[in-house]
């Protein structure tokens, strides 16, 4: 990737008029408080160099806004659950969830993607099926008479969980190395319409929220006809997402030049340039190793029928960014709390646009979606490694896992999920072998609460011995007797040392395991319990 040229020009009627009024006037007071043959001189010097923050851009920003806002020093608050309403269409049950401002509205639709979708992890790329083609939201922008604002595919997540949530974390990030393998991420499509834009084709409607939400339920049915499941999203959801992409209930933060100062670390903001808008750029966005990862791909429609393209990521480390993560990102300078508000799901228009460029009709370009899930094994023909998200696609949905292997390849599932996210139960008669492996994010217990917490959102839960029940989380590991018929989301058969099969009703693997550090962290806490 190329960062852009940060110094620009803005030369526009009305801003042209203003800085020429701001240089005569300052001009003319510097003129009358100096006197001798250098006044007309300094005059018109000073004149001149007031000309420059108003003409001058500093990254597609003017100067005079940047060097107010430092003056400024604005704290930037957020809140999570913006009022929205939900509006049914005409014959139908599903609820849309409708949020306004004035004449601007916005729907979301939720990109869950395939449940269970494999991944390879290829040279510095990751190989996966599980992609959002983009060309097809961008057609969503027009759909007969009604012309979208504007499509804003927000994602967000983070590559792994902190060091604290389990000590495996550390080991498995260096595993995964340089890869863009991300351990949780969600995807949605926010859609833009502008009343005021649009009066004839809401007059042939029902309401303004009809027309948003038929054109948010034929983007959903259109992604899901192309292999990629995809729903509207009612209220309550919609509050989630403002927590996904707040990372908590409430964001405060004092802006900065280069970045939002948290009580947790910083936040800050960066465009792409727009010639590096690739398929392999948007998937390399997701390769530092941060707290958490944002993207923002906006697009807008054009003057002659096209579609612009632009796209804003956001990371939030404990560490101050002097440097861009990835080289090649164009810092958003003294705009990170503007670049924030425009990656949330605000019905007021996004106060920063990425740079854009044309998107080319033919062009085939993805997005990456949802989790990579965690690495099972490696692929028996090129030993690259093969990942395989074990929690269901929906938020909402629940999925099944069967292990017919050695203890030490549950151990490794449990601790790689573990440090992907999930907050993983390990239900056991033997907790000896689980000692090295129990932390604030991997508990071993030896029953189960009847209820889990936030109903087993988030959570996997391990059973180690065959025919052990339970209340049901997002996923349920069990162990099975080798050569036991799985009905299971997932099944994976262990049948030698170094290899398994793992199979879905999608795909069946025959990859290479390695699970000799498990074995030893078994063995070391069994003698120690001994």
């Amino acid at each position: 990737m190329r960062a852009l040229f940060p110094l620009g020009l803005t030369i526009t009627f009305n801003r042209l008029v203003t800085a020429l009024i701001v240089a005569v006037v300052i001009a003319a007071v510097t003129l009358g408080l100096l006197h001798g043959p250098w006044a007309i001189v300094a005059a018109v010097a000073v004149g001149l160099l007031a000309l420059t923050p108003v003409l001058l851009t500093w990254r597609g920003a003017p100067l005079s806004q940047l060097l107010w806002g430092r003056v400024r020093r604005r704290v930037l608050a957020a809140e999570a659950g913006a009022e929205s309403s939900d509006h049914r269409l005409r014959w139908t049950t599903t609820e849309t969830a409708i949020r306004a401002d004035r004449f601007d509205l916005v729907a979301v639709v939720a990109v869950d993607g395939p449940s269970h979708s494999p991944s390879v992890l290829d040279h510095h790329q990751v190989q996966s099926a599980a992609t959002l083609p983009v060309n097809i939201v961008a057609d969503a922008l027009r759909q007969f008479d009604v012309q979208l604002s504007g499509i804003d595919i927000v994602s967000a997540g983070h590559r792994r969980a902190p060091a604290s949530h389990h000590h495996y974390s550390d080991t498995y990030n260096g595993i995964i190395g340089d890869h863009s393998a991300v351990g949780q991420r969600r995807t949605w499509c926010v859609l833009r319409l502008n009343s005021f834009d649009n009066v004839a084709a809401i007059a042939s409607r029902d309401s303004v929220a009809a027309t948003l939400a038929a054109c948010a339920q034929r983007l959903a049915t259109e992604l899901s006809a192309h292999r990629c499941p995809a729903r509207v999203v009612a209220g309550d959801e919609l509050n989630d997402i403002d927590v996904a992409l707040l990372d908590g209930e409430s964001f405060t933060a004092r802006a900065g030049w280069s970045g939002l100062t948290t009580v947790t670390g910083t936040v800050a903001s960066y465009s792409v340039s727009p010639g590096d808008i690739t398929t392999a750029t948007l998937d390399r966005l997701w390769s530092p190793d941060t707290d958490a990862t944002a993207t923002t791909v906006q697009l807008r429609p054009a003057s002659d029928g096209g579609v612009h393209i632009g796209a804003l990521v956001r990371y939030t480390t404990a560490a101050p960014q002097l440097r861009p993560p990835l080289t090649g990102l164009n810092p958003l300078s003294g705009r990170h709390d503007l670049a924030l508000r425009a990656g949330l799901v605000d019905p007021a228009l996004p106060p920063v646009l990425a740079p854009q460029r044309l998107l080319d009709g033919d062009e085939n370009l993805r997005s990456p979606i949802g989790s990579t899930g965690i690495i099972v094994g490696s692929t028996r023909s090129t030993g690259y490694p093969l990942l395989v998200p074990l929690e269901s696609a929906d938020p909402a949905g629940t999925a099944t896992v069967t292990v017919a292997g050695d203890l030490a390849l549950l151990v490794q599932i449990a601790q790689r999920s573990a440090a992907s996210g999930l907050r993983v139960a390990v239900v056991t008669r033997r907790p000896g072998p689980w000692r090295d492996a129990n932390a604030p994010g991997l508990r071993v217990l030896r029953e189960l609460p009847d209820q889990l917490p936030d109903n087993g959102r988030g959570m996997m839960v391990v059973y180690d011995q065959p025919q052990s029940n339970g209340p049901r989380a997002a996923v349920t590991v069990r162990a099975v007797d080798r050569g036991t018929a799985s009905i299971a989301d997932v099944h994976v058969e262990q049948d030698s040392n170094t290899t398994a099969v793992i199979r879905t009703d999608a795909f069946q693997y025959r990859i290479n395991i390695d699970v000799r550090a498990e074995r030893n962290q078994i063995n070391a806490s069994s003698r120690r319990v001994a």
